[in-house]
């Protein structure tokens, strides 16, 4: 992008390769206890194991075939959250993990390894035809995961956990990592034209209840239709498509 815009620019991390083994082992032991308590939603398909982008696309694309071959009307909207992974919210994300009976003293490590680190902005610039380097005062880090550490998309994914289960009364929620798909079916035209709505607003307030941006922009509807007839459950805030890309498959 532009190198005047600060949305252009992307936080490097840098992480010793001791750091990445402790990672390994909180991991392997978060994951075992999330597993053996039956933690983890059935509807978030990134980077678990036995799970991957062809389990979410069947998930998606069985519940809006069923739905359609049963008469019902049906919508999706396909979510785009701006920058999920760098803005994630550290009290929002412990908080999460003390629900999920991650508490005491591994608690007290995931806040050291959220809290624990500092940042800087290094510039480059050209004085007298000689290149020199500026950089910032270090600051704490104060919200995201590390690029490229090992923990970080699993975190991640605790943070939203329990988002189909607040949606689960009004529409099914299929994710992989933070490709989000809501789909809401009914067998009246009114009737999905409200719980669309409903399902959206409960999505914001969803959103801004855990410090997450929801791209309105990027955030797309289709409407899915075998009948011959006009569905109209449009939400006027986001744009409507006959077909999207949906983790590397056309969706129409």
């Amino acid at each position: 992008g532009p190198t005047t815009e600060i949305n252009s620019y992307r936080p490097i991390s840098l992480l010793p390769t001791f750091s990445k083994i402790i990672e390994k082992i909180a991991l392997t032991r978060l994951l075992l206890h999330l597993e053996q308590n039956n933690l983890l939603t059935n509807y978030q398909h990134g980077y678990l194991k036995g799970r991957s982008t062809t389990t979410a696309l069947i998930q998606l694309i069985e519940n809006i075939i069923d739905k359609l071959e049963e008469g019902y009307m049906v919508t999706s909207l396909y979510l785009d959250f701006s920058k999920a992974f760098d803005c994630l919210n550290h009290d929002c994300l412990l908080d999460k993990l003390n629900a999920l009976r991650v508490t005491g003293t591994a608690l007290a490590w995931f806040d050291s390894y959220l809290r624990s680190r500092q940042q800087l902005v290094e510039v480059e610039c050209l004085s007298n035809n000689t290149l020199k380097k500026a950089q910032s005062t270090l600051t704490p880090m104060q919200r995201g995961v590390p690029q490229g550490s090992v923990l970080g998309p699993v975190l991640f994914l605790l943070l939203t956990n329990d988002l189909p289960d607040q949606l689960k009364d009004v529409c099914q929620t299929v994710m992989f990592a933070d490709d989000t798909v809501i789909t809401v079916a009914e067998k009246s035209n009114e009737q999905l034209d409200i719980n669309a709505y409903i399902a959206y607003n409960m999505t914001k307030q969803y959103c801004y209840s855990n410090d997450l941006v929801l791209n309105e922009k990027k955030t797309l509807q289709m409407i899915y239709n075998i009948r011959k007839k006009d569905i109209k459950a449009g939400l006027p805030e986001l744009k409507k498509e006959e077909n999207t890309k949906y983790l590397g498959i056309v969706i129409d």
